[in-house]
């Protein structure tokens, strides 16, 4: 099935490293899509691998928890590339690992900065656009610890929690205007992050944990996104769906 992205401008943040980003910019660019790439961290990697397929992208600098960076990036894109017409909210930050009441409120407080008001930042940058052209694609990347809390990752999970009822709430007011807006939550990734951030013992309780007792590939993610962006998911919108390999559901 092709999913009709050509002729698109599809904006991915948080696309520097060998994650979900990138797979998702790889899949988009897959299906005909012009791709701006977005990080803190320059994104020469990603840039290479869709330049070497032939694919129109341009990678930017930018911290999306500053208002005034991410409108001038915006700007910059418009210019090189078109209107942003489909918006893959990836970038977070999982830095603040511990226990609640070890968790300073600065390092809390950073988390909201990036995962929850920069992700606003960068929606409501683009969110015009959509509106005065009547289409748009709007996917936000929450987590398994989003939709199911996790122990030692307060922080992490209450601001992937709050993107779901941004999502939501721009799920309804963007109907009328032929926007969409999705959620999709990962479970545990195989990627540089996960195998080298978890520990081997709680990640092989992860992969017990999931029905299919293996760590998601990143394409499997990218995939779904790409077909949320898509006409054919055209008349899905304010869903929440995990691709985790049944992770939530009751295994033994």
């Amino acid at each position: 099935m092709k999913f009709g992205l050509e002729g698109k401008v599809a904006l991915v943040t948080g696309a520097a490293n060998n994650g979900l980003g990138r797979a998702h910019a790889l899949c988009l660019a897959g299906e005909g899509a012009s791709v701006a790439l977005l990080d803190v961290q320059a994104c020469d990697e990603t840039l290479k691998l869709l330049e070497e397929k032939g694919i129109k992208a341009k990678s930017y600098l930018c911290d999306i928890s500053k208002l005034d960076e991410v409108a001038k990036v915006l700007g910059q894109i418009q210019k090189d590339l078109g209107s942003v017409q489909i918006l893959v909210n990836n970038a977070s930050i999982l830095s603040t690992v511990g226990m609640f009441n070890d968790i300073s409120p600065e390092r809390f407080r950073g988390d909201v900065e990036v995962n929850i008001l920069g992700t606003v930042n960068v929606t409501r940058s683009v969110w015009p656009h959509m509106m005065e052209k009547k289409w748009g694609r709007v996917v936000f990347i929450s987590s398994f610890a989003g939709t199911h809390g996790g122990a030692g990752q307060t922080s992490y999970a209450t601001t992937k929690a709050a993107v779901i009822g941004l999502c939501k709430s721009l799920a309804l007011e963007g109907a009328r205007f032929n926007i969409t807006a999705n959620v999709v939550a990962p479970g545990v990734m195989k990627s540089e992050a996960v195998q080298n951030f978890i520990r081997g013992d709680m990640l092989d309780r992860m992969i017990k944990k999931a029905a299919m007792r293996r760590l998601g590939e990143l394409h499997e993610v990218g995939n779904t996104v790409a077909f949320l962006c898509s006409e054919q998911a055209s008349f899905i919108t304010g869903q929440v769906i995990e691709v985790d390999g049944g992770a939530g559901l009751f295994t033994f």
